[in-house]
């Protein structure tokens, strides 16, 4: 028998966490406890009327005489239920009375440094370097090294990992401490493993069992392997958000500049409670021409918060504060209360546009390319909107990330979203979405390009704002293997030459791709803004990053956000939409 444990780095952090204890009501036991408050009926008979599974309807039915709102009655052989006077009183109201018990406790949790998830302590129990070293000396252990980039607790993987279904975030206490370098112990025994959490990704289980096939027959001092190459790195599809399935709609594509400026302000005058806005540049001038509606909607009780990402003048670090520092004196001076322009960078380049402009407090993110705070509409700009909750709660879980301060800590405003992004994942999800959608960060967004050259048919679509000198090896390279080796018909068009990359440095580049079959055109008329990534009939990015001039590093993810949609027709349709527009 060969037997042998591998030491996994970990980090380990501790925090007080605020949560309510308490299951919130669902939809169907409100409309089954407002159905009791009418007419009494069997079980059988409700989940008839509801066209919902007998044993949900008998779920519902326990918890709701639990709660003193139902009773059961019997008549012969059988049984009916009804509402009681308490019941009826609580079946009228908008929501069901809440039940919950506010608690608190601190709470341990654990980093894998291979993949970043994020584990309750008992899940992965974890060692000081101290034991480790006294383990070492009676036991065969294999370490593997400890990557250079620390990694942080995220906000949504935190909440999804530590609390259960019937415990709801509230907040957590801002904390000093810093995460500790730890190790957990895993053991393999004749190549298979024994303990690991049922959570643990596929990478992090071939490392261990890659750690354990190099380890030698005798141990005489520690003995560690090298990180494996893709562990701890943000760009990889083990640390991006899962993929969601969603109905969507070509009516929730959002382009050219009067779409985005309609959704602009429709969203700010539908909103009911919240508004969130990050815009990577804001200018004064248009901030103050957006303020009356901001203003109205405030006055209603809507909540507005502002971010923002970067200078546009990159010469001038405190531009942008500037802009800001006037902006918040104004509203001090008018006296609006629920506007919140907050005064940090989070050096972000992603535009998200967020309200709950729907009912039962439903919540729509709008993900793309428009500098909200910045643009005068008049570019050719996309965006996609997005409505399922999961995904929804994906982007707040993102921006959450982006509102923490120095060094990863929480702040009010990350509990609050972190609250917020808890809240949208818990509400109920419509059966059978036939498309799927997931958002898409940093540099991943160079493995989409590979994607499309490997699985692009018959063509490949992208546009950018700036071509750059990163235009060439991430994504003209890639899509002339395809247009060479299989004939892909590959379309890019950009606005405008940035950094060391000429007009005549372009053009020659698109000569010579141009005859090799690929198609390079700037495009001036209207201004291209857009960025997109499109191949085939189905697949399209919509994103912030410039395809053709960006390359965000792997230890920025959410430098750039961007959402990947399939659907039946739906690159075909945009790529039409964007034919329709463009006059070059």
């Amino acid at each position: 028998m060969n037997v042998i444990k591998i030491a996994v780095p970990v980090i380990h952090g501790r925090r007080k966490f605020h949560f309510d204890k308490g299951r919130p009501w669902s939809i169907i036991e409100h409309v089954l406890l407002f159905t009791l408050s009418r007419n009494r009926s069997t079980a059988s008979e409700l989940a008839l009327k509801g066209d919902i599974p007998q044993r949900v309807v008998i779920e519902g039915l326990i918890r709701l005489m639990r709660a003193g709102w139902v009773e059961m009655l019997y008549e012969g052989e059988s049984v009916f239920f009804e509402a009681t006077m308490n019941g009826s009183v609580a079946a009228k109201k908008d929501e069901l009375p809440n039940a919950s018990q506010r608690l608190s406790r601190k709470m341990n949790f654990v980093i894998d440094q291979i993949t970043g998830t994020i584990y309750r302590s008992r899940e992965l129990p974890f060692y000081h370097e101290y034991a480790l070293v006294e383990r070492e000396k009676n036991e065969r252990i294999i370490r593997i090294e400890r990557p250079s980039h620390v990694l942080m607790d995220e906000v949504s993987p935190l909440v999804e990992a530590l609390f259960l279904d019937d415990e709801k975030f509230v907040s957590v206490d801002p904390s000093g401490e810093r995460l500790s370098e730890r190790w957990s112990l895993i053991t393999v025994r004749d190549g298979e493993i024994e303990g690991l959490s049922k959570r643990a990704p596929t990478l992090l289980k071939e490392s261990i069992k890659k750690a354990a096939e190099s380890a030698p027959e005798k141990i005489k001092a520690p003995h560690a392997v090298p990180l494996p190459p893709h562990g701890a790195q943000f760009n990889n599809s083990h640390n991006l958000p899962i993929e969601r399935q969603l109905s969507f709609s070509t009516q929730d594509l959002i382009l050219g500049g009067a779409d985005h400026r309609e959704a602009l302000y429709s969203t700010i005058r539908r909103a009911r409670h919240r508004v969130l806005i990050h815009s990577t540049f804001i200018s004064e001038s248009r901030f103050n021409e957006i303020l009356p509606e901001l203003r109205a909607s405030a006055d209603r009780g809507v909540r507005i918060d502002i971010m923002w990402g970067q200078n546009d003048n990159t010469d001038d670090s405190g531009s942008t504060r500037h802009v800001i520092s006037r902006i918040n004196a104004n509203i001090k001076e008018i006296g609006i209360d629920m506007i919140r322009v907050h005064p940090f960078s989070t050096n972000s380049h992603c535009k998200v546009l967020l309200a709950d402009t729907g009912s039962s407090n439903s919540f729509t993110v709008v993900v793309g390319s428009c500098n909200w705070l910045l643009s005068n509409f008049d570019s050719f700009e996309a965006s996609v909107r997005l409505r399922q909750p999961k995904i929804v709660a994906d982007v707040v879980g993102q921006i959450a990330e982006l509102s923490k301060g120095t060094n990863g800590i929480w702040t009010k405003f990350t509990n609050e979203l972190a609250a917020l992004g808890a809240n949208i994942r818990s509400q109920p999800e419509t059966r059978n979405q036939p498309h799927t959608a997931q958002i898409i960060l940093g540099s991943s967004h160079a493995d989409l390009i590979r994607q499309a050259r490997d699985e692009s048919k018959n063509r490949i679509f992208v546009t950018s704002h700036r071509f750059g000198i990163a235009g060439k090896p991430s994504v003209i390279a890639p899509t002339l293997t395809a247009a060479i080796a299989r004939g892909i018909n590959v379309q890019i068009y950009y606005g405008t030459t940035s950094g060391p990359l000429k007009g005549s440095d372009a053009a020659e580049i698109t000569s010579e791709v141009g005859r090799k079959g690929v198609v390079i055109r700037p495009i001036r008329k209207p201004r291209l803004h857009a960025k997109l990534l499109a191949w085939d009939d189905e697949t399209i990015i919509v994103t912030s990053q410039n395809w053709l001039s960006a390359d965000p590093p792997d230890y920025d993810p959410r430098q750039e956000i961007g959402v990947r949609i399939t659907a039946p027709n739906l690159a075909r349709k945009l790529i039409e939409r964007f034919e329709m527009a463009k006059i070059e």
